[in-house]
């Protein structure tokens, strides 16, 4: 049974800088619920609302290169 009331999402921005980005591909690989995607260059976050906050992909690349924010 659902308990009445708002029912709260933690939903984030995930921006990827094309300059500091340099195609490794550590972050679709450190990703554990496919975030990210390579199409044309730089990753993409394509699916950004899978997004869990981990912080895997900023360990992992360029410093600046993946910006997470909560929206």
């Amino acid at each position: 049974m659902r308990r009445p009331g708002p029912v709260e999402y933690e939903v984030y921005l995930i921006s990827v800088d094309t300059q500091l980005c340099d195609g490794c591909r550590a972050c679709l690989d450190i990703c554990s619920v496919d975030v990210f995607e390579m199409r044309r260059g730089p990753a993409e976050a394509v699916r950004p609302e899978n997004c869990l906050y981990c912080q895997g992909c900023l360990g992992v690349c360029k410093p600046g290169a993946i910006t997470i924010t909560e929206i």
